[in-house]
């Protein structure tokens, strides 16, 4: 066994003993492309974020998201602008709040600035709008809202006023949900652990999310819907807010409270064990109104950089700038949700194959001999000169009207396994991220001793 000895400086400049000096802490994350996920059969990846909110929401900004005149939080929209660059997100889903999302006319909604450029349709209104950075990065934007259900990617605004803009975004009854899908959403559940199963199968989603920040760290969810400890994750997160020599990275303050969202996955698995096709995202829910204090690192506990960096939604495609693109492989689940802080994933695959084909995440292939294949990723850039080696699992599970059966588990690189009879395939990549442990320097290692998801996967569909 390797004996890992980290200098408690902020620097580690100083390093003594021959101890392997700490690579510096990224706050960034690199191009989505580099993941090489499918590129073998011609596909690239793109980064999102599904859920999110800009001062178009009331309560983003610290519950300042515009002044009295209607002026947006530039300061606030910046951080927002800023983070999207940073991060490499390729693209934005918006998701704000009707207060105040409903008031305004929809071009207003992507807030545009500088170069920024519309997107049309071809009846020449706009769908979407495409910033560019200045490290040559570009993020697509939509429009979209977080009521009781999530429509993503709007083409245009309900019909109506503004006050019945009001109630169909805020409405659960099959006529709300018909005239957001006819303004071109996709129709998502935030907080799904919050909707009951029966509700769920009412409105029949595109998607769902598997997790949800709010969820995670908020007292009363996290005891009435997660039946987790209801002040745990702000006590542990306080240990990150030390700007002290030897402070932990304050990036990592999602390890200490990071758990699985149980109640919104069985709730996902109970509606792929129906026969549905629905595919799952990971909510960033972030708003910048959470933890406005200063870290160690100069930034906001509750950055959008940092929040962003935390975890995102990975589709395949063959154009991460086409708009098109993007809506389809998010509606057609051909994506995994990936907490990148773990790290990128390098050479993650999952596909299926069988005497009638090939079939990807979101797929349906015909069984037959049928083989799910997963290459399972390492970290990207890990230089394990310097640091300890993470644990890293794969699991794939079966989900039919009986439940939730595991196939198959292994460390890999590689499992092909012959897939038992129908039903929907899911893939979940856990890991013990003991690469990071240094990076928490007097906090000990405890955080990056335990089994965390790493990805979660969409299913593929065998019939």
């Amino acid at each position: 066994m390797r004996v890992w000895i980290v200098c408690a400086s902020v620097t580690m400049s100083a390093c003594g003993g021959g101890a392997p000096q700490l690579p510096p802490w990224d706050n960034s994350l690199p191009p989505a492309s580099v993941m090489g996920t499918g590129s073998a059969r011609g596909w690239t990846t793109a980064r999102g974020i599904v859920h999110l909110h800009s001062p178009y929401s009331h309560d983003a900004c610290d519950n300042a998201p515009r002044d009295v005149s209607g002026v947006p939080n530039e300061p606030c929209l910046t951080d927002l602008r800023t983070a999207l660059c940073t991060d490499h997100i390729d693209f934005a889903a918006l998701t704000d709040h009707d207060d105040s999302m409903a008031d305004e006319e929809f071009p207003t909604l992507f807030n545009m600035r500088g170069s920024d450029q519309p997107v049309l349709n071809a009846g020449g209104q706009q769908i979407a709008s495409r910033m560019f950075c200045d490290n040559g990065h570009e993020v697509i934007w939509s429009v979209g809202g977080e009521n009781d259900v999530m429509p993503v990617m709007l083409d245009h605004h309900v019909p109506g006023t503004i006050d019945e803009r009001h109630a169909i975004y805020n409405g659960l009854a099959a006529t709300d949900i018909t005239a957001m899908r006819d303004a071109g959403a996709l129709m998502w559940i935030a907080h799904t652990e919050q909707h009951p199963i029966e509700q769920l199968r009412t409105i029949a989603p595109d998607g769902v999310e598997l997790y949800n920040l709010h969820a995670n760290i908020d007292p009363k969810i996290r005891s009435e819907y997660l039946g987790l400890d209801s002040g745990a994750a702000i006590a542990a997160a306080v240990e990150f807010a030390d700007t002290n020599e030897g402070h932990p990275e304050p990036d990592l303050a999602l390890l200490s409270f990071l758990s699985p969202n149980t109640p919104g996955i069985d709730r996902w698995n109970l509606l792929l064990g129906d026969g549905r096709k629905v595919a799952a995202t990971a909510g960033s829910d972030a708003h910048e109104n959470a933890l406005p204090i200063t870290l160690a690192d100069g930034e906001r506990g509750d950055s959008y950089r940092r929040v962003l960096r935390w975890f995102s939604n990975v589709l395949l495609v063959h154009d991460a700038r086409d708009p098109a693109q993007i809506e389809e492989a998010l509606g057609r689940g051909r994506l995994f949700a990936v907490f990148e802080i773990m790290g990128t994933p390098d050479g993650f695959d999952v596909v299926a194959v069988g005497s009638s084909g090939v079939a990807e995440l979101g797929d349906t292939i015909t069984f037959g001999d049928t083989h799910l294949v997963v290459k399972v990723p390492t970290v990207r850039g890990l230089d394990l000169s310097k640091l300890p080696d993470p644990e890293i699992k794969a699991t794939i599970l079966r989900i039919t009207s009986a439940g939730v059966e595991t196939v198959a588990t292994g460390a890999g690189p590689d499992l092909d396994v012959a897939l038992p009879g129908p039903g929907a395939y899911r893939v979940e990549i856990s890991i013990v991220p003991h690469h990071l442990g240094p990076y928490l320097r007097d906090l000990g290692t405890a955080y990056a001793d335990r089994e965390l998801p790493w990805i979660y996967t969409s299913a593929i569909y065998v019939q």
